[in-house]
């Protein structure tokens, strides 16, 4: 939550680009925002999507969900601060939106 309200005062900037550069870091289309991004990666065994996740774990895993986030978020301002980086990670984000859906089998 702290994040949310620090990047709200930030009119959104600090966060900008984050859900965009965790799909392209997992390689592929997703609808869900950077909250259930990270959590689905920090927390892959537990059933759910999202926060919905927090409902069934205990505080060892909770640190490490936020250890991760930190970690990816530090990540993150790395790409967003270089130029050069940023605009790789958004073609790269418009290539995998740009390709034909799966096909059904």
């Amino acid at each position: 939550m702290f994040l949310i309200g620090f990047n709200e005062a930030r009119s959104g900037g600090l966060l900008r680009g984050f859900t965009e550069w965790l799909v392209v870091r997992k390689g592929e289309c997703s609808s869900l925002g950077w909250q259930a991004l990270v959590l689905d990666e920090a927390l892959p065994h537990i059933e759910g999507w999202g926060r919905h996740k927090l409902r069934s774990t205990n505080s060892q895993q909770e640190k490490e969900a936020v250890q991760l986030l930190l970690s990816l978020l530090h990540e993150f301002l790395t790409v967003r601060d270089d130029v050069m980086a940023l605009a790789r990670m958004y073609a790269q984000y418009n290539s995998l939106h740009s390709q034909p859906p799966p096909e059904a089998a």
